[in-house]
């Protein structure tokens, strides 16, 4: 089993939720007459958004994929909020600032999840690094100080 099968799996639930919940609706409007198109966005937007949040958080990868993932996840949620605001009436001046707040926390993860690493740390940012002409140096110091013993 791979290591990310609870994400792939959690996520395929999720539209299997989101999929039977619309399902219901339309063929027992008495009890599930409530869910649209709308919610099932809600939910499969912002439980993917989630998943790609908590995959960006909590997985040992590449700092450019960390950071990826988290900026996907936000994304999602800001479509879930998108969603959220057709399927019930809230008021258009609460929109954007949810939406920014939302951004906010997505930059405060994304800098705690990659410890404020930049995408292009190399080697040759850490101390003592040596370059191929300085490396190619010693070597050739080193097979004279042999040629010499």
């Amino acid at each position: 089993m791979g290591r990310n099968i609870w994400y792939k799996l959690l996520g395929a639930l999720i539209v299997l939720v989101a999929a039977v919940l619309w399902i219901l609706s339309l063929t027992v409007p008495e009890a599930f007459g409530f869910f649209s198109l709308a919610w099932a966005g809600v939910i499969i937007c912002g439980g993917l958004g989630l998943i790609m949040l908590l995959q960006g958080s909590l997985q040992k990868n590449v700092t450019t994929i960390k950071k990826l993932k988290i900026w996907f996840g936000v994304a999602l949620i800001i479509c879930a909020i998108l969603c959220l605001v057709s399927a019930i009436a809230i008021p258009d001046s609460l929109v954007l600032p949810i939406i920014a707040i939302v951004v906010a926390v997505g930059l405060v993860i994304a800098i705690i999840a990659t410890g404020g690493a930049r995408w292009d740390e190399g080697d040759n940012h850490k101390a003592g690094y040596k370059n191929y002409n300085q490396r190619k140096a010693e070597e050739e110091k080193q097979e004279q100080e042999n040629k010499e013993d």
